[in-house]
């Protein structure tokens, strides 16, 4: 809870500080004009021009490349700090300039919020950045809203913030500004580190590291050192001009390093994982950060390094660095960086709506105002814009008034979602078809004033409507409905000439259909209505096909109980599907929770005679309860293994046999020969389970009935069917009481268990002659079908 509270302590505080900046910012630029004159010192401290911006007040004043700056504020040039700091005039309210052609003049900078700035200066300083810098603040929050808790989101709104905040200092720092320089030497080289370390954290869910974390330390260190250096030499006297070309070296080297760095890893894992699921996100990545900083580490950072002018305005090659909220903001959309529930057609869709629209408000605004007179195709196309944008962040605005006030304005609208609600509870319950229908009947009448509801059956077979009585509306239905019969489709709403139909089932050649009549106060079915009517006809059919797939499984097992006395081996597969999955369950409870208590329960007492004096009379009562613990641990774990045995499809019918005899063979005083030959066929997981508790079974009834010394057994393919022999030399039994006999329930239930695999047994015995088995199972069962054509084996649970 602290820890929250700290975090949320430490984010308004952020946000202060930031809009604080920014402020002061906005401030600067507007308030200070740009002179933008390069000076170079000269003997005896004179300053010449160097060179000068195209929009600066010094080219609006007069001030050419090679003039000499004599004085500046009414001292000379020497003593002004910012010409001592950065050989610039910025801040400056006068000069006096020496011309080239030996005139002086002295020139006076307004300040203030009336001075003029040019429409060049104001785009490029002020308006361009300040919309990005709006851009990147609206993409984070957005991802904020979405995924606060993420660390990996809450970096990426780092990086995006850091971009914006050094894109909008660029001005203030050309003017000189402290505040300004200073974001630009601190957060400038930490921006593409903030982008690796984002990469780390987000990459880790797919135990992927974009970069050695111990590298990445030390880029950091190196960024802070040459940040820390810079802000001294910024805020303080206490080094020379001359240091600040080493700063920008520097400044330079780092930014450059860290976006090779960055390159090469993307380069590197896009070849790693080329062939996987990241190849995607490393491909975008990759292009979107050279089209970003390709421009501005050569246009800028490279001439820095190397002592000369920028081959481009810093301000024009920061523009490429909005390719990365729009690729960000397509990879979140695309749910391709992050699972944001965002739907983008609804922005596509917003936005074609408003094209038109704004293009006519915009057109009639554009002629009432007279601009093609006063401001030409530039400031219709900014009315455009403003017009465009509105419009589509209104739709946006309407789409979320409607979700909060619609349905308390519109009760009768939302009372059908309630409908649907109240009837996909209702449906739940019905267990028959005649329920379903009364359902349904209650539904639409409650809601819909119509004078009829009814349920027609159409038999396309028999070309036959019923019940249909005599009346002329009935009579011309019922003929409609004949007509269009070759073409009516489940789920499906059709128009009848009294009323809608609805077909909510289909039986063989029957369709059942519910004829809604007409509306009793004359209005037609609006379009709410008819869609309601359509997810209803959805339901129903669902629910309805499903009762319709019960009552002919029930149907089906009544027929084969009337049909045979013993059972059909379809049913019996399904029952003992049934058994074992029962078994797993039971054995995977017992697994998790008496198997893990007792574990649990020997730990402790394991632990408790370790950590304190016991007598010995105790301890040795302790180490008896331990050994019991142990066995019934053990009885536990062989329990588990015989209800559900482990990898049977994967070990195979001959390993299976062996593993049970090897574990009985522990238990049981009988020898136990097995032999076998390899089965080459695939058995089905049904057939190796059958075999594997038969065997468990006959070894069974040898250990507790037979009294047998030695038992053989058989297994192997032959043309198809599965070849299986038990023999003991026990005691034996009449082989015709069998099924009679209490004791011999296990017998019976082998013999079920193979007629449910289609297959045959026979049992040899006689009083004090043992007992011998031969079963023969076909490989490959017939699947039959059920009277109605369903498969029989659609039933089965496995």
């Amino acid at each position: 809870m602290r820890l929250a509270k700290s975090n949320r302590i430490l984010a308004i505080l952020f946000v202060i500080a930031f809009a604080a900046i920014l402020f002061y910012l906005t401030i600067v630029i507007v308030r200070i004009p740009s002179i933008g004159a390069l000076l170079v010192k000269e003997a005896d401290n004179l300053y010449i021009v160097q060179s000068v911006e195209p929009a600066g007040e010094a080219v609006i004043s007069g001030i050419r490349p090679q003039d000499r700056i004599v004085e500046v504020n009414g001292e000379p040039a020497h003593l002004y700090d910012n010409v001592m700091k950065y050989n610039s005039l910025e801040y400056a309210d006068n000069v006096l300039v020496e011309h080239r052609d030996g005139t002086s003049a002295l020139i006076h900078f307004s300040k203030g919020w009336t001075n003029e700035h040019s429409a060049t200066e104001l785009m490029l300083q002020l308006y361009i950045p300040g919309i990005s810098l709006l851009f990147f603040f609206a993409f984070s929050g957005f991802l904020y809203v979405k995924r606060k808790n993420d660390p990996a989101v809450l970096m990426l709104i780092l990086f995006f913030m850091s971009i914006g905040i050094c894109y909008y200092s660029s001005a203030a720092s050309h003017r000189s500004d402290p505040v300004g320089l200073s974001v630009i030497y601190v957060v400038m080289p930490a921006i593409i580190l903030i982008f690796m370390n984002f990469m780390n954290i987000y990459l880790r869910r797919f135990n992927v590291q974009f970069i050695g974390k111990k590298f990445l330390r030390a880029l950091f260190m190196l960024a802070g050192a040459v940040s820390l250096f810079s802000l001294v030499y910024i805020w303080t006297d206490l080094f020379d001009f001359e240091v600040l070309s080493y700063i920008k070296i520097a400044y330079s080297g780092v930014v450059l390093i860290g976006n090779l760095v960055c390159i090469y890893r993307l380069a590197f894992k896009f070849i790693k994982h080329r062939n996987s699921k990241l190849k995607s996100l490393f491909t975008i990545t990759l292009v979107s950060h050279l089209v970003a900083f390709t421009p501005f580490t050569t246009m800028n950072l490279l001439p820095l390094m190397l002592g000369q002018k920028q081959i481009l305005p810093a301000a024009f090659t920061a523009l490429f660095l909005f390719v990365l909220p729009i690729v960000y903001f397509y990879l979140s959309t695309s749910s391709q960086l992050f699972d944001i529930d965002f739907i983008l057609t609804r922005f596509k869709y917003y936005t074609a709506l408003s094209l038109l629209p704004a293009a006519l408000v915009s057109g009639v605004a554009a002629f009432v105002m007279d601009l093609g007179r006063h401001g030409g195709w530039s400031k219709w196309f900014l009315l455009y814009s403003i017009t465009f944008i509105g419009m589509t962040l209104f739709l946006y605005a309407k789409e979320q008034i409607d979700q909060r006030f619609r349905p308390k304005i519109f009760k009768a609208m939302y009372s059908y979602q309630d409908s649907l609600d109240r009837f996909s509870r209702s449906i739940a319950r019905v267990m028959k078809q005649s329920d379903l229908e009364a359902v349904l009947k209650q539904e639409i009448t409650s809601l819909l004033p119509v004078n009829r509801i009814s349920f027609l059956i159409v038999d396309q077979a028999e070309h036959v409507v019923f019940p249909v009585a005599m009346n002329d509306e009935e009579k011309v239905t019922g003929d409609f409905l004949l007509g269009i019969v070759n073409t009516l489709k489940l789920g499906e709403l059709i128009d009848l000439p009294y009323g809608l139909g609805m077909i909510i089932g289909k039986q063989r050649s029957r369709y059942h259909i519910l004829w809604i009549g007409l509306k009793t106060n004359h209005t037609r079915f609006n379009s709410d209505e008819i869609r309601w009517l359509k997810t209803m006809a959805n339901y129903s059919s669902i629910v309805f096909e499903n009762l319709y797939l019960i009552e002919g499984l029930i149907e089906d097992l009544e027929t084969e109980v009337r049909k045979e006395q013993t059972t059909s081996p379809w049913v019996l597969r399904m029952l003992f599907c049934l058994s074992e999955n029962e078994r797993r369950k039971l054995a995977a409870d017992l697994h998790d929770s008496a198997l893990q208590d007792q574990l649990i329960w020997y730990r402790k007492l394991e632990s408790v005679m370790m950590d304190h004096p016991i007598t010995d009379k105790l301890g040795s009562e302790l180490e008896q309860i331990k050994e019991g613990l142990l066995d019934v641990i053990h009885q536990i774990r062989e329990t588990c293994n015989e209800l559900r045995p482990p990898l049977l499809k994967e070990m195979g019918v001959v390993e299976a046999v062996e593993s049970i005899i090897e574990h009985m063979q522990m238990r049981v005083n009988f020898d136990v020969r097995f032999r076998s030959t390899p089965v080459q066929e695939p058995m089905d997981e049904e057939q190796i389970t059958a075999i594997y508790r038969i065997v468990q079974e006959l070894l069974r009834n040898a250990d507790k009935h037979a009294g047998a010394k030695v038992v053989q057994l058989e297994l192997e393919l032959r043309e198809g069917t599965i070849y299986f022999r038990y023999q003991d030399d026990g005691v034996g039994m009449e082989v015709h009481q069998m099924e009679e006999s209490f004791e011999h329930m296990g017998l019976s239930g082998i013999k079920e268990r193979v007629a449910s695999l289609e297959g045959d047994i026979s049992f040899y015995s006689e009083r004090g002659k043992g007992l011998e088995v031969i079963i023969l199972m076909p490989l490959i069962m017939s699947n039959g079908l059920s009277e109605r054509g369903i498969s029989r084996d659609s039933y089965l649970i496995s």
